[in-house]
């Protein structure tokens, strides 16, 4: 690994990508050097360490008058079922050179008694969350795109031949200003009432800093001209990940979102990716529940595979147990809301 212990600066070392996509895991999104310089940006430190072999990207932040704590952004990249405590030791014995009080992290480990309870023996504890679903459905797109149609349920199918006979149309398109102003607007319809937004800057750097070495790519779903419809994929090596996705609803049309899956699916199938993360689905216990406020994006998702996966959520590590529980005890909750009030952003 050309990583060092831990990097003063914002900078990634030189193959940082290749070390992400080496661990364990097989390399999660926002473990890359892209997100790094995206958090750079917003107020975060990033640091760069080798814990125990696993490459490790920590967003550092001061809390005052606690010290500083460490976030490890869907991480460290643990193997399903490994013992977990050398890794947590290493990043520790880092964190507690640089005063770190406390590291908040998230495993990309399926929820069950055994991860959870090697997470515990290592003297980590389940914490309030970052993200905002730990629950999501993969699709392996191995097989040639007839075979992934037919194993689609009959009305993600249904909705595919309506939105081709009713003349939606698809393509990849650059990210550059116009097309990331576009998505965005239509990104603004999506959420209303439904879900808070960043603004569009964050959105657009965002967008264009993993588009700048072929790791992020806008898709988009026309109708008579107009964008219905559009999802912004990351990639990884054989892996993509549905980060962000708009959708409008237009009289007489539908399927336009569903298309749009399986038209890029075709296309991240040509760059060799094996894996397709669709991002973000309510947890399997809930996938029936219609109060659920994913309920409606579960049923889109699981047209395209019934089974959902649940990821063990964000842990917390406590390096100094006081000042940890402290943050824990209100000083957490007091910052994210205090950030968000000045900011107008999430504070993670």
């Amino acid at each position: 690994m050309t990583a060092p212990s831990a990097s003063p600066t914002t900078s990634a070392p030189d193959g940082w990508n290749a070390s992400v996509a080496a661990n364990p895991d097989g390399g999660a999104f926002f473990q890359l050097a892209e997100f790094a310089e995206i958090k750079a940006g917003a107020g975060w430190r990033p640091r760069f360490v080798d814990a125990g072999g696993v490459a490790v990207m920590v967003l550092e932040r001061i809390v005052p008058p606690l010290g500083r704590l460490w976030y490890v952004p869907q991480g460290p990249g643990l193997a399903e079922g490994s013992d977990p405590s050398g890794v947590l030791t290493a990043l520790a014995a880092q964190a507690k050179k640089r005063l770190v009080f406390a590291i908040k992290f998230e495993p990309q480990l399926v929820d069950s008694p055994e991860n959870r309870g090697a997470l515990e023996a290592a003297g980590a504890h389940r914490t309030t969350d970052v993200q905002p679903t730990f629950s999501t459905v993969w699709l392996d797109i191995r097989p040639d795109a007839d075979t992934l149609l037919k194993g689609f349920d009959s009305k993600a199918r249904y909705n595919i031949r309506r939105a081709v006979k009713d003349g939606v149309t698809t393509a990849e398109v650059p990210i550059d200003d116009a097309s990331c102003r576009t998505f965005y607007d239509l990104f603004v319809k999506t959420a209303e009432g439904r879900f808070v937004i960043r603004p569009y800057e964050y959105y657009r750097t965002f967008w264009q800093t993993y588009a700048r070495d072929g790791r992020g790519a806008f898709f988009f779903a026309y109708y008579e001209g107009e964008v219905i419809s559009a999802d912004f994929v990351m990639i990884n090596g054989h892996l993509a990940s549905r980060k962000d996705a708009a959708s409008v609803p237009v009289k007489k049309v539908r399927g336009a979102a569903a298309l749009l899956v399986l038209d890029t699916i075709k296309a991240l199938k040509e760059r060799g990716v094996t894996d397709y993360d669709l991002c973000g689905a309510p947890p399997s216990d809930r996938a029936k529940d219609e109060t659920h406020s994913l309920y409606g994006v579960g049923q889109f998702k699981t047209g395209f595979n019934k089974e959902i996966t649940d990821y063990v959520g964000t842990w917390l590590l406590p390096v100094m147990p006081l000042q940890a529980k402290a943050w824990e005890a209100g000083v957490e909750k007091a910052v994210r809301k205090a950030h968000f009030v000045v900011k107008k952003t999430p504070y993670f």
